[in-house]
């Protein structure tokens, strides 16, 4: 499958999990966070299935990429707010855990590099973790997070998380 097709296919992934997610009562920043979960899911899917060398270096960075700067948009711009609120405080710290993890575990597939027989079971790893990461966060935090916040709220951090996750992906050129 072409570069191009994947991303047409993760960004489908993505919108059905925003409209998924508002259908559920999650607004702006929380709608947007879903999608790009759900997005980066897909990518990591295919990535396990993906034999060539090339395309398989190719689609990683790009998964890199995704992964580090939602998760720096994240930690810059959504989680300060969300520790702010009691309802949402210690759901927030126990994200800096998982971001930990979640930041080893890339670096991990750094070093072992794509062509290499443990990069599969190290990815394997990965997915694991992130989809762990989008069950806190999408099952508990969110929710939560969205009654503490409210939707006019929600919506007024979306700009500010994107802009945030743009600057950091444009750090990874």
């Amino acid at each position: 499958m072409s570069n191009q097709m994947q991303n047409v296919v993760s960004k489908m992934a993505g919108k059905a999990a925003a409209a998924e997610a508002h259908f559920r009562g999650l607004r702006g920043v929380f709608t947007k966070l879903a999608e790009q979960h759900h997005a980066v899911a897909t990518l990591l899917t295919r990535a396990l299935h993906v034999e060539e060398l090339r395309e398989r270096n190719e689609l990683w960075t790009e998964i890199r990429k995704e992964l580090i700067s939602h998760e720096q948009g994240e930690l810059l711009e959504v989680y300060p707010v969300l520790e702010s609120y009691e309802a949402t405080r210690e759901l927030a710290r126990r994200h800096g855990d998982h971001a930990n993890e979640l930041e080893d575990a890339i670096a991990d597939l750094d070093a072992i590099g794509a062509g290499a027989p443990a990069w599969k079971p190290a990815l394997e790893r990965l997915i694991a973790i992130v989809k762990e990461h989008v069950a806190l966060e999408e099952q508990e935090l969110f929710p939560r997070a969205q009654q503490a916040l409210g939707d006019e709220a929600a919506r007024q951090l979306e700009p500010v998380f994107l802009r945030a996750k743009e600057m950091a992906a444009r750090a990874f050129g």
